[in-house]
């Protein structure tokens, strides 16, 4: 049944607010002030929180006189909590238009060399983590890719997914295993728990895994790490990053604070081969603000992912508004970004 004009106008408020709430809360890097207005209000009360189409957990209206949060997007438990009864739901699209293109053209490369970045010779695929997966299905688009470069016997285990919800992580575990007993060793891809901001949890993939991946995949991760305040160390410590314990032991536990988007960059600084690439799909078009703070390295420097990571493009895309027949929305703007790992 088409929509009346009323809820026309209405549905394109209610997209205008959500997409404003978005990008307000994703954009900074730090929590924004509170939202208030009746449109933002009523639209939440009716309309889930993401311009894309799909289940999500139904947002709490605010009572009388409270003026209402954004949710805490970095929080493990923010995400545990709503991966109790969410199945599927994309931010910022399904990747099939905005990273999928980036990931086939970087495969066909590597292919067509002969060989991974890790040089496992040319039968081995190429070593992919998606990191924050959640209930997107980026990990089963990366799937139908991997079949189709490398066919059908590729190894599936290639792919490794990474979130830091332990619910998610054994609900996909047991499906990719219950894939793998059905349909061969080299069916089912790998899913692990891992929060980005511990170095412990990411060694552990490193660990794991024995080798560096060749491609790491970001849809909005980088935008839910940004939501968090700024992460001080103050001492040496076996569970904080080299980079980090080198820098304090050096400077006698001078304390160091960095935005959590640069703390994770150097995190996965040292997942990624020499040469592979970080493909971050975001809402932001700063949302990797430290390139221009990269300066001779030493000891003593403070530590500055743009030491690690070179940024090789930055592309715009239009968002996908979620709205169909005549109704418009404001045009709102992706960011697809393509960052190189640096070659020692």
């Amino acid at each position: 049944m088409p929509l009346s004009l009323f809820d026309t106008v209405l549905d394109c408020a209610a997209n205008t607010q959500r997409t404003r709430l978005h990008s307000l809360r994703l954009l900074c890097p730090r929590r924004p002030a509170p939202f208030s207005g009746p449109i933002w209000a009523n639209a939440l009360g009716r309309f889930s929180y993401s311009t894309f189409n799909g289940p999500s957990v139904a947002p709490q209206c605010p009572q009388e006189n409270e003026e209402p949060m954004p949710p805490d997007y970095e929080s493990r438990t923010y995400w545990k909590d709503r991966f109790e009864g969410e199945r599927h739901f994309e931010w910022l699209g399904d990747g099939q238009d905005t990273i999928i293109p980036h990931v086939r053209s970087h495969l066909l490369h590597l292919r067509e060399h002969g060989k991974t970045l890790a040089q496992t010779g040319p039968s081995t695929p190429a070593r992919v983590l998606h990191v924050g997966a959640g209930t997107s299905s980026l990990s089963e688009r990366l799937r139908e890719l991997y079949l189709d470069v490398y066919g059908n016997g590729v190894d599936e285990r290639a792919l490794v997914n990474a979130d830091f919800a332990e619910n998610l992580v054994a609900r996909k575990r047991a499906a990719e295993e219950a894939r793998r007993e059905a349909d061969g060793p080299c069916k089912g891809m790998r899913w692990v728990c891992a929060d980005a901001l511990k170095w412990p949890e990411l060694d552990s993939i490193l660990r794991t895994e024995g080798r560096t991946f060749d491609l790491i995949v970001d849809k909005s991760t980088s935008d839910a790490i940004s939501c968090g305040e700024d992460i001080c160390y103050t001492s040496a410590d076996p569970s904080l990053h080299p980079v980090f314990n080198q820098y304090l032991t050096v400077n006698q536990n001078k304390p160091l604070t960095l935005p959590p988007v640069e703390v994770f960059a150097i995190h996965l600084s040292s997942l990624a081969h020499p040469g592979g690439l970080w493909i971050a799909l975001t809402f932001s078009s700063n949302r990797f603000p430290f390139w221009s703070s990269s300066t001779e390295n030493t000891a003593h420097s403070l530590p500055r992912a743009a030491d690690y990571w070179t940024l090789d493009q930055v592309i715009t895309v239009d968002a996908p508004t979620g709205l169909e027949g005549n109704a418009h929305a404001p045009v709102v703007q992706h960011y697809v970004y393509i960052l190189r790992r640096k070659r020692a």
